[in-house]
């Protein structure tokens, strides 16, 4: 395969996944979070509607170990996920359950020898 030819593939591929996400959209919410040290936690919400979520934690590249716990907006935790690494939460909010919901995230473990360890966030809609 010669250049033009990968160039060509490459193109073909992007053009493929932006016709699926034009078609069947999934809009993500991210939100910016401040890193955390080991042993830190820190909170971050969003105003969900009813409807199927995935909420999807990590650290960058997995210097650390990220734990996270979703809040109801009464408060109540009724998700968490506690696996060594990056965390993936399927979770619905029935009709009626619409409101702020709060996420706690913390960092057990972080072995960045340059400091904090960066943590990505990302809610999605399924």
């Amino acid at each position: 395969m010669n250049c033009k030819q990968l160039v060509s593939w490459i193109s073909l591929a992007c053009l493929a996944t932006l016709t699926v996400e034009a078609v069947n959209p999934r809009p993500a919410n991210a939100q910016r979070v401040p890193s955390l040290y080991a042993g830190q936690s820190e909170w971050v919400s969003w105003d969900l509607t009813p409807g199927e979520y995935i909420l999807e934690a990590q650290t960058v590249l997995n210097l650390g170990d990220v734990d996270v716990a979703i809040h109801d907006p009464t408060g109540r935790r009724f998700a968490q996920g506690t696996v060594f690494g990056g965390e993936v939460i399927a979770f619905t909010v029935n009709p009626g359950g619409q409101g702020t919901y709060r996420v706690r995230y913390s960092m057990p473990m972080c072995v960045n020898p340059l400091g904090a360890c960066a943590v990505t966030i990302n809610l999605r809609r399924q």
